[in-house]
């Protein structure tokens, strides 16, 4: 058991370790807090690549708009409702 939670660590830190491929062109956003590591690649011109980052207690929130495409990422620890809360207040309800 001990060696299989060792395997699964080496393994993890060697992911978090390696550049996401694009990561250099601008294709791609990086954000690293307490709760993990989100990464966003999208294709489109970088110029025009809209990042949002939105930190909240517990909570990192990333919105990249790039070529007419979405993508939204949120890492941390939240309950059901929380989340429900967080949807609906993005949607602006």
């Amino acid at each position: 058991m001990k060696l299989l939670l060792l395997a699964s660590g080496l393994g993890f830190m060697t992911v978090v370790a390696m550049a996401p491929a694009g990561a250099s062109d601008g294709h791609t956003t990086v954000v690293q807090d307490e709760n993990g590591t989100s990464v966003i690649t999208q294709s489109g011109d970088p110029a025009e690549a809209e990042v949002k980052i939105e930190k909240e207690p517990g909570r990192t929130t990333v919105t990249r708009r790039s070529g007419g495409n979405t993508a939204i990422v949120t890492q941390g620890s939240a309950s059901p409702q929380d989340m429900l809360d967080w949807l609906r207040k993005l949607q602006g309800h």
